[in-house]
């Protein structure tokens, strides 16, 4: 599954087991290779969307829930101050229902589940934006010996990110709806303690429905190898190579041949320890080369990084983010983006019923393109800064309701639109 721009890690604790199995050695085992298999595939670069897809569920008890939702938020700032789709006023008022997914079936020697969203956007002013939004994440894990394979599938389709067009772009390809596909594959050997390899491939494919936007439809191929030692004392270190292919597979060059596109390699070292019970801490640092596939687009060498901080105590949970990676651009004619992303979650339970979350989020994004593609932004940084807070009422095990508020801010000295919006939301959620 594609993590979020830039990679996260999956804790040891919300990772499920392959298979249920009496308590001892095997359940241990079967634990820690599926902790090393959700890390070498985290690591990858991000597709080449805005959008993450939806991880696969937690726990390893069997669980089947189906959960009808409706959402009505106003956004006062839905065109983003593009002035190529502004009718009169830029706000306006969105109703989402939508079917969300929660399915975990263990087997004899292994696991299958399914988790996503399957729903509809409406908007009051901007009809031309009404567009299904969905997102799904089915796979399975099944144990041989000492060893667990896992497979994955992801699909997306939703309205394109406007945020995500640029000035030069033509009018029409605002309307654009885009569509994600991801296929991974991977496998882990090893006991509770000692050395664990693992190897991990998945694709990532993007689509857009618009002649416009075919130019930023992409494929790319990520191969991941990485080899763990756990010790009671250390945690769990390990060191990973990673190299990945991505080609946007509409934009070429007449009289150049091949298309635009990247190559990246990596290799790196990776820390994950239980710090207390309540404190858990995981940290990548690699070297990073992106090497182009177009003449005159600037290369890459440099120090990325993942790293994850969490607190979960009785009545509160803090997480700290952080990451600098490359990865392929939704942008037209960009040719990639280095993207650093800094984030810090935190939820206070008022009570038995009610929780607090609060959320704030950094992100940068330095672009590098060809000479050739004369439209496109050659250098140049694209900045954004998001903050949301949560309130969740559940009166009881089926009702929940949610009320939120957000702000995003974007600054940017180049072809994108810089925006403030505001939002505040409304969710129900009743359990089938």
């Amino acid at each position: 599954m594609k993590p979020g721009p830039g990679g996260t890690f999956v804790p040891v604790k919300d990772v499920q087991q392959a298979v249920e199995v009496r308590l001892g050695d095997r359940v241990s085992r079967s634990c820690r290779v599926l902790a090393l298999l959700a890390t070498a595939t985290a690591i990858q670069p991000a597709l080449a969307q805005r959008q993450a897809f939806t991880p696969r569920p937690s726990g390893s008890e069997r669980q089947i829930s189906v959960h009808a939702t409706g959402q009505l938020e106003y956004n006062d700032n839905v065109v983003l101050n593009d002035p190529r789709i502004t009718s009169g006023a830029r706000g306006d008022v969105i109703a989402s229902p939508s079917l969300d997914l929660s399915i975990v079936l263990p087997r004899a020697t292994g696991q299958l589940y399914l988790a996503g969203t399957v729903g509809y956007r409406f908007y009051r002013r901007y009809t031309n934006f009404n567009r299904e939004n969905i997102s799904l994440t089915g796979g399975g894990d099944q144990r041989i010996a000492s060893c667990v394979v896992h497979g994955e599938v992801g699909y997306q389709r939703h309205l394109t990110d406007l945020s995500s067009v640029l000035v030069q772009d033509t009018a029409p390809a605002l309307n654009n709806t885009e569509e994600a596909r991801a296929y991974s594959a991977d496998i882990g050997c090893g006991s509770a303690y000692g050395l664990r390899p693992a190897l991990a491939y998945s694709r990532n494919e993007v689509r857009n429905s618009l002649a416009q936007r075919k130019f930023a439809d992409s494929d790319t191929n990520t191969v991941t190898a990485q080899l763990g030692l756990t010790s009671p004392a250390l945690g769990t270190v390990s060191v990973f190579g990673r190299m990945s292919d991505s080609s946007y597979i509409h934009r070429t060059v007449p009289g150049v041949s091949g298309r635009d596109g990247m190559k990246s390699y990596a290799a790196g070292v990776q820390l994950e320890r239980a710090v207390s019970s309540r404190l858990n801490f995981r940290g990548s640092v690699n070297y990073s080369e992106v090497d182009p596939k177009l003449a005159s687009t600037p290369g890459f060498s440099g120090i990325g990084f993942d790293l994850s901080a969490v607190y979960s105590g009785d009545q509160y949970g803090v997480q700290l983010l952080a990451s600098r990676n490359p990865q392929p651009s939704t942008l037209l004619f960009v040719g990639y983006e280095i993207v650093t992303t800094v984030s810090a979650t935190a939820t206070r339970k008022l009570s038995d019923r009610t929780q607090l979350s609060l959320q704030a989020t950094k992100t940068w994004r330095e672009l590098a393109s060809s000479r050739l593609f004369t439209l496109a932004p050659t250098t140049g940084n694209d900045n954004t800064l998001t903050l949301f807070g949560t309130v969740n009422f559940r009166p009881n095990p089926r009702l929940n309701f949610s009320l939120g508020a957000g702000y995003n801010k974007r600054t940017s000295n180049i072809g994108l639109y810089q925006y403030r919006s505001k939002r505040i939301n409304l969710t129900t959620s009743l359990s089938l």
